[in-house]
């Protein structure tokens, strides 16, 4: 039988900015907001923050966006980059950001798919993004600059702030159901196993819902006051709903790092008294493997530390054993829990509410109003207790994703539920969930999902690769490693000119840390589905590093 919510939350069908706005008078207006950690005196308040995005919607309409156009953010994080996003969907818009790690081949797809009509870009990335904006047809005038990172680049793009010259405006607003489930307001890529990267439609109704399930369930209401430290990329799942939403609603300061540095990490969550961390498994790694290294760092990283009140690790699983490493390392009273999310869960799907200590290695229990099956490879429900394929519904869950109609087909029952292709059981003592493996293919490095295809495309290109497979490895606590299987067409192809290839055409972490095994064939089925879980079960026998 379906695990059914027990009990649900209403969830109102405003938008964004209007479910934002309703709290306005019962936080500190001039409290700061969003912080620039290297510089705490840039800083944006709530009330600056509503003025910003009002100016913000009549400079984007202004600009020529439509209701439903798409907006491009393609920056490290800094502290305009949530007013951005919020005057994006306040105008009408929809949010897409992309990493700025990614290659020129790879913006395009994003763009393509994304169909976004502006970008914004900071200076050092602008000639990854130009090339594939300009063959899209994205006029230069829709392209604008911030002023962050290495400004000596010289260009004729706007500054992003000339969006600020054209008064100001009101949000689009509504307030019914099927305006606010099928209105867009961010799209968040998220890797296949069958392709490039899909565009998750996430909806104003999705956000909202997000938000309400973690924040404001009445049965668990949050019982210190928040801050947190944003080090992980305002692109991702994992701090997209929290950074531009969340913070704005509920007043949260969000000190913002550009990007994640340890020790700079460490010393500011004890200087700015940060109680609340969202961590992936590497960022958890680092921080044990610091304190660690030396004979007193244990004792200072346990000061860093001192004010936080709970740790939240999400994005790829944690082990138990680093997990009561991690705690060791927290005040006694303050727990580190783990998540299960997806993009397109909009986010967090499952969690262990707050003072709730979890140090089995589970992420803990659905949100209300998530509903949960279990089902075997021919689709049917496996017994309580037993493992299968993870299959869910509820306010949070995607639509389905933009232009690809045979995966909402695929990835979708009758029934509504959306099939995860993570393997899993639960506890039936405890009621807690635990992720033991995965069905789709997915390699988790350092926190991102990583499509084998995309990688196996990019090799295959290669003139002198006859076939390839690839699969992820052990990579220790960094999560896994991209290992390729080639079969190539001449034995003068090198594992070194293959990395070479790779590196031109993908993103860092997609290159293959896992190494290049040479083979003279790749498993397949009848039908020529490779085989990858020979291949993964291989690597494993004989040690994920010995090729």
């Amino acid at each position: 039988m379906p695990r059914l919510s027990r009990y649900q939350l209403d969830i109102p069908f405003k938008d964004v900015l209007s479910f934002c706005s309703e709290t306005q008078s019962k936080i500190d207006q001039d409290k700061p907001i969003y912080i620039d950690c290297r510089n705490p005196t840039q800083s944006i308040s709530s009330r600056e923050a509503w003025k910003l995005v009002r100016t913000l919607i009549a400079g984007f309409r202004h600009a020529g966006l439509k209701a439903g156009d798409c907006v491009c953010i393609h920056t490290f994080n800094f502290i305009h980059y949530p007013i951005l996003v919020q005057a994006i969907i306040g105008a009408g818009g929809v949010f897409v950001g992309t990493n700025p790690a990614y290659t020129p081949t790879e913006l395009r797809h994003a763009l393509e798919t994304s169909l976004a009509k502006f970008i914004i870009t900071e200076p050092e990335l602008l000639q990854n993004i130009k090339q594939p904006a300009v063959a899209l047809g994205i006029p230069g005038e829709c392209i604008f600059l911030t002023n962050h990172g290495d400004t000596n680049v010289q260009s004729t793009m706007r500054p992003w702030r000339t969006l600020l010259e054209h008064g100001k405006e009101d949000w689009s607003q509504f307030d019914d159901e099927e305006t606010s489930k099928t209105t867009n307001a961010m799209l968040l890529f998220s890797s296949g196993t069958t392709g490039l990267p899909k565009a998750t439609q996430i909806s104003h109704y999705n956000l909202v819902a997000q938000h309400i399930l973690v924040h404001e369930n009445p049965q668990h209401p949050e019982r210190y006051p928040v801050s947190r430290i944003m080090s992980l990329p305002m692109f991702h799942a994992a701090a997209a709903p929290y950074t531009h939403l969340s913070s704005l609603r509920a007043g949260y300061p969000v000190f913002v790092m550009r990007r994640f540095e340890l020790s700079f990490y460490l010393s500011s969550i004890e200087r700015f008294g940060i109680t609340s961390l969202m961590m992936v498994p590497p960022m958890v790694t680092a921080v044990i493997a610091y304190s660690s290294s030396g004979p007193d760092l244990r004792a200072q990283v346990r000061r860093h530390l001192q004010s936080v009140r709970s740790v939240i690790v999400g994005a790829a699983p944690l082990s138990k054993e680093t997990q009561a490493k991690m705690q060791t390392l927290l005040p006694e009273q303050s727990p580190i829990t783990q998540v299960w999310a997806m993009s397109e869960t909009s986010c967090i799907a499952s969690c262990t509410y707050w003072p709730e200590f979890e140090h089995t290695g589970s992420v803990g229990r659905f949100l209300p109003g998530i509903d949960a099956k279990v089902v075997d490879e021919s689709g049917s429900e496996v017994p309580d207790g037993m493992r299968g394929e993870l299959c869910v519904r509820g306010p949070t869950i995607t639509r389905g994703y933009v232009n690809n109609p045979e995966a909402r087909a695929r990835d979708w029952d009758q029934d509504g539920y959306f099939h995860t292709g993570d393997i899993v059981y639960q506890d039936q003592s405890t009621e807690l969930w635990y992720v033991v493996d995965r069905k789709k293919e997915l390699i988790k490095v350092r926190g991102f999902q990583v499509s084998p295809a995309e990688i196996e495309a990019a090799l295959v290109s290669h003139p002198l690769v006859q076939d390839v497979a690839v699969i992820g490895v052990d990579g220790g606590e960094d999560g896994e490693l991209p290992r390729a299987y080639v079969i190539r067409k001449d034995n003068t192809l090198s594992e070194s000119d293959l990395k070479v290839w790779s590196a031109e055409r993908l993103a860092k972490y997609k290159w293959l840390t896992g190494g290049v095994k040479f083979v003279d064939q790749i498993p397949r089925n009848a039908s020529g589905k490779i085989l990858k879980n020979l291949l993964r079960e291989q690597a494993r026998t004989l040690g994920s590093h010995k090729l």
